[in-house]
Order: C-alpha cells, then sequence, then structure tokens
C-alpha cells in the first residue's frame, strides 16, 4: 500500500516578527506553495533513468490512472521494447511481438511502477502542493520503499524524481499534456500464439528480430505487476 507524508513548514511566533515588520520583508523561504495540478490529466514526456547499475531512456506516457506506456531508446539491448502498464498487468511488446518482461528491465519496471503509482495519488488532487525553494517546487513524501522527492517547475512541471533506496533519478524534459485516450491497441492488445509467432518470424525475419536481451522465441505470457 503506498502513502504521502506532505511536507510542512510551521512557523512559530516570535521576536522576528518585530524584525520581519520594521524591515518590510515578508516573504519567507520554504513556504508552501499551491498551485494547479497539471497531472490530473493524461502526459507524454521523455525521461532519462538512472540508477545503481544502469542507466535508459524511454518515452513515458500516462493515459490515466493505472494506465501507462513506456518505450525505451536506449540502452540497445532494451530499444524498442515497450511495456505497457494497464491495471494490474504489465505486458511487454517488441513491433507487435508479446513476451515476458525482459530480465534487463526488471529493476527499471518496479521503479517506474513507484513513480505511477505516485503520481496516480498525486493526480486525485486538482492542485500541487509542496516547498517553494530556489524557483522550484519541491515534493516529498514517503512509499513503502522509502522517502522520495519530486522536484517541479514554478509551473508544476515534473523535472525530476528521485528515490534514495534504490539510488533512482528520473530527469523529465519535453513534457506535454494529453487528453488522457488510452489507443485501442493498448487496451486490446493483440495476443500472438506461438504457432503464429513462428510463422510471422519466418516470413518477416527483419522486422521481427529482438534485441539481445528479448527472448528469441516471444511467448504470449503476461506478467503480472507485483
Amino acid at each position: 500500500m503506498y502513502y504521502k507524508k506532505h511536507s510542512r513548514c510551521v512557523f512559530a511566533a516570535c521576536s522576528l516578527t518585530g524584525l520581519l515588520c520594521s524591515t518590510g520583508c515578508t516573504v519567507v523561504q520554504g513556504v508552501p506553495e499551491k498551485i494547479a495540478n497539471p497531472m490530473t490529466e493524461g502526459f507524454t514526456a521523455e525521461i532519462s533513468i538512472t540508477d545503481a547499475d544502469s542507466e535508459s531512456k524511454a518515452t513515458l506516457t500516462r493515459y490515466g490512472t493505472d494506465a501507462w506506456c513506456v518505450v525505451f531508446s536506449e540502452p540497445q539491448t532494451l530499444s524498442g521494447v515497450q511495456l505497457d502498464f494497464l491495471d494490474d498487468e504489465v505486458r511487454a511488446s517488441y513491433k507487435g511481438l508479446e513476451f515476458s518482461v525482459p530480465q534487463s528491465a526488471q529493476a527499471i519496471r518496479t521503479e517506474l511502477e513507484d513513480l505511477m503509482q505516485i503520481i496516480d495519488d498525486m493526480a486525485l488532487s486538482p492542485d500541487l502542493n509542496g516547498k517553494n525553494q530556489e524557483d522550484k517546487i519541491i515534493y516529498d513524501g514517503e512509499i513503502q520503499e522509502g522517502s522520495y522527492t519530486l522536484i517541479f517547475t514554478q509551473e508544476g512541471i515534473p523535472e525530476e524524481f528521485s528515490l534514495p533506496c534504490y539510488q533512482l533519478k528520473i530527469h523529465f524534459d519535453s513534457f506535454t499534456q494529453q487528453n488522457g485516450t488510452v489507443p485501442a491497441e493498448t487496451t486490446i492488445p493483440v495476443i500472438i500464439e506461438s504457432e503464429t509467432v513462428q510463422a510471422e518470424t519466418e516470413s518477416t525475419a527483419e522486422e521481427a528480430m529482438l534485441p539481445e536481451t528479448v527472448p528469441a522465441e516471444p511467448a504470449a505470457v503476461i506478467e503480472e505487476a507485483g
């Protein structure tokens, strides 16, 4: 179960009140900031993922609650691999062929699921609350694995997500809001039987070629997220 602890700054009245009044200063660093939450709808962003063991790049798309898609562009061993996160299922595919999630993507999958759950929870609120710090909005929280931090611009655009327990940092770029509609091919994926895979692979060898870390004979296995 995921939960969040919002950081709140509590200020006590003290002798500094007179000093602030006398100098006319009324702005205090760290005052909670509340702006419209741009993540209540769907969005697409280019992300760079760095953890203790790997670096990768991908296009991250949120269609809505429990409906996400990740398409990797780097490293080469994962380039073109797509992960669809729908409800409680995770499906992996490459050029239309489905297979079990590659071992090389298992750790990243878990890390992304944490980020997705956090954003889905945040999307329930129309406002984005956080600490105003150095022209950024800092959103701190905690999940079962440990504490995390999301950094936003003053406009509420995500810039960086960090989860120290995984030595994880995810940088966001080219953030664009979407209409939140899930493509039909994502909600109703075509599961290819093993015989069909074999016949199609023989007739379209180049199109069906998979990265080295993807099983050479992809089976119609749908691995549940968990």
